[in-house]
């Protein structure tokens, strides 16, 4: 149930993000440009790569101003909707604004998809997409951490896309904890402001809990559009995993 075929809620929401087509340009990562965690397959065999399931930039692909924007627009928008949504996704919910609220945000982020995030996809998954150009994001929104009141953590669960990714929107001083946990994993990753994490959406994860602060993040889910029975098959080796 990971494609836009599946999901009819993706059939509406996904129309709002940009796309790539056959000639959209694809930015090749460095290894030290890129984190890698949780190899799917077993290292140190000769017939094939191992294939990690967790990465996150070694560097921030978004400036502070890109952030701080994002936040600002965030914050005006919620207040003048009379505050954050909390029943967008029923079995999980967060509290979060989603980019079809935030027309400067969403701007920003259709730019950057095209240059910036679906070319990080591609390089981390470029063993397992049968086409990085055909990734699309289905749903994008602003969640919003606050240990003051609010939420301050999201039990652990799995994503109904293929990838799904985290950009951090604020400082790490700003609060103490966060990150994301990975059950896989065994511990949770916390990324700085303008880096970005992401994963194979069917790992068990979940947010961190904050003990302190404001946490922000801007989440996404992408599906690889067109290719619903290779989605499946691979989210049954995460989940078999």
């Amino acid at each position: 149930m990971v494609s836009e075929r599946h999901n009819q809620a993706y059939k509406e929401s996904m129309k709002w993000f940009a796309q790539m087509n056959s000639s959209s340009a694809m930015r090749s990562f460095a290894p030290a440009e890129v984190i890698s965690w949780g190899s799917l397959l077993p290292p140190g065999e000769s017939n094939f790569e191992p294939l990690y399931l967790v990465h996150e930039s070694a560097g921030p692909l978004f400036t502070q101003e890109e952030c701080d924007a994002v936040i600002a627009e965030s914050e005006a928008v919620s207040e003048a909707m009379g505050g954050w949504t909390s029943k967008r996704h029923f079995n999980h919910p967060t509290i979060d604004i989603p980019l079809q609220e935030l027309p400067q945000s969403r701007a920003w982020f259709n730019e950057v998809s095209l240059r910036t995030l679906y070319p990080f996809l591609g390089s981390c998954f470029e063993g397992a997409l049968p086409n990085p150009r055909a990734l699309r994001v289905a749903d994008a929104f602003v969640v919003k951490y606050n240990a003051s009141g609010g939420q301050t953590f999201l039990s652990p669960h799995r994503d109904g896309s293929v990838l799904s990714f985290n950009i951090a929107l604020n400082e790490r001083t700003d609060y103490e904890g966060g990150g994301t946990w990975f059950e896989g994993l065994g511990k949770s990753l916390a990324i700085d402001r303008g880096h970005m994490l992401c994963h194979a959406s069917g790992l068990l994860h979940g947010g961190h809990p904050i003990s302190s602060g404001v946490r922000y993040i801007l989440v996404g889910f992408v599906i690889v559009e067109g290719y619903q029975n290779w989605a499946m098959r691979f989210m049954k080796q995460v989940w078999d995993r």
